[in-house]
C-alpha cells in the first residue's frame, strides 16, 4: 500500500473518531461499514484510538490554566459550557492525535501483521520474495525495504530472493538471519530461536560467531551462548504450509506448541510427558480441534479438555 493510501486510511479514521462522540445510529452504522471494507481500517482506528487515550489525562491540566488566566470565566462554569469546553478538548485531543499519527507515518514505514491461531497469511516483499506466516505469529515489515523483516513471536516460511550485495535480514530477538539464497523456516517462542533450511543457506547472527547452515540443517538456540546445529528432513522444513507436521524425536511440547498454531486453540503438554520423543506425521485435516481427540491413539496420550484450553496427559491417566 502507497503511503498516501496509508495517509487517506489515518484521515478517515481520526474523522471517524471525531464523529462518534455525538453519533447518531446512522453514524454508528456507516462507521461499521467502513471497518469492514479493509482490516487496515480496523487498525488506524485503534491507533487514534490509543493515542487520543494517551493524550486525554492532559487535556483537565490545560483547561484548568485557561480558567485561571481568564478572570471573567467563574470557576465553575455552567453545565453548558462544561460540556462544550469537553467537546472542544475532544476535539483538540484528537487534532492532537492527529498530528502525531501523521508525523509518525512518516518518520517510520513500518508496519505488523499478525494472525490469529489457525490463520495463515502470506506476505509478498517483492516479485520473488514472500513470507508465509504460521497461526499465532506476530511480524514486522517495512514498505520502504523489503530486504527486512522482524519476527516477534510465532513462526514463518521465507522464500527469499537471493541479493549479495543486499541480503535479506531477519530479526528475532536479538539475534539476525541473513539468507544466503534460500527457503527457511524460523520459529521464535519462549525466548527460544529454531531455524531450518531447505534450500540454500543461511547465516545465523554473522559476524563473529556466525553460524552457517545448509538445505538439510537446523538449529536450536535457547539462549545460553550455546547453538544446537542438527541435520533435518528438507520435506519437514516448512511441512505445515502444506498441512503436515513432520516430527522426527521432538518433545511433546513442540508438538502442543506447533498444534496450537495449527489448529486454533491452547494446546500443553504435561510437565510429565512434555519431554518425551514423538516421531511421525501428522497430517491436519481441516477440522480443526475437533481433531486433537483422534491424535490422542497416536500421540499415546489422553486428551484433556479444561477451560482454558487442552492438555496431553500419559495415555490412561486420570485427571487431577
Amino acid at each position: 500500500m502507497s503511503r498516501e493510501a496509508q495517509d487517506n486510511i489515518r484521515a478517515r479514521a481520526i474523522e471517524w473518531h471525531i464523529r462518534l462522540r455525538d453519533g447518531d445510529d446512522a453514524t454508528w452504522e456507516a462507521f461499521a461499514e467502513w471497518l469492514a471494507e479493509d482490516v487496515r481500517h480496523a487498525e488506524a482506528y485503534e491507533a487514534v484510538e490509543a493515542a487520543d487515550q494517551a493524550i486525554d489525562p492532559l487535556l483537565p491540566h490545560v483547561v484548568i490554566r485557561e480558567a485561571a488566566n481568564d478572570q471573567r470565566e467563574p470557576v465553575q462554569p455552567p453545565a453548558r459550557r462544561r460540556w462544550a469546553r469537553g467537546l472542544i478538548g475532544g476535539t483538540i485531543a484528537a487534532s492532537v492525535a492527529a498530528a502525531v499519527l501523521l508525523f509518525s507515518g512518516q518518520a517510520s514505514s513500518r508496519y505488523d501483521v499478525v494472525t490469529a491461531p489457525g490463520e495463515r497469511q502470506v506476505v509478498a516483499l517483492d516479485a520473488a520474495t514472500e513470507v508465509t506466516l504460521n497461526g499465532g505469529t506476530r511480524m514486522t515489515f517495512d514498505h520502504d525495504d523489503p530486504r527486512f523483516a522482524s519476527l516477534a513471536s510465532g513462526e514463518a516460511l521465507f522464500r527469499v530472493r537471493h541479493d549479495v550485495r543486499n541480503p535479506f535480514r531477519l530479526e528475532v530477538g536479538a539475534n539476525i538471519v541473513e539468507d544466503a539464497g534460500t527457503v527457511f523456516n524460523v520459529v521464535h517462542e519462549r525466548g527460544e530461536v529454531r531455524v531450518a533450511v531447505a534450500e540454500g543457506k543461511i547465516v545465523y547472527n554473522p559476524g563473529a560467531g556466525a553460524v552457517s547452515l545448509d538445505a538439510g540443517q537446523s538449529l536450536v538456540d535457547r539462549g545460553a551462548k550455546v547453538v544446537k546445529v542438527t541435520d533435518v528432513p528438507i520435506a519437514a522444513v516448512g511441512s505445515w504450509k502444506a498441512g503436515s507436521l513432520i516430527y522426527s524425536a521432538a518433545p511433546l511440547s513442540r508438538v502442543a506448541e506447533e498444534l496450537s498454531r495449527a489448529l486454533g486453540a491452547r494446546i500443553t503438554a504435561a510437565s510429565s510427558i512434555a519431554d518425551r520423543p514423538f516421531s511421525g506425521t501428522i497430517t491436519l485435516d481441516g477440522s480443526g480441534v475437533g481433531q486433537l481427540r483422534r491424535l490422542g491413539p497416536a500421540l499415546d496420550v489422553a486428551v484433556e479438555e479444561r477451560p482454558d484450553g487442552w492438555t496431553l496427559r500419559p495415555a490412561g491417566s486420570a485427571a487431577p
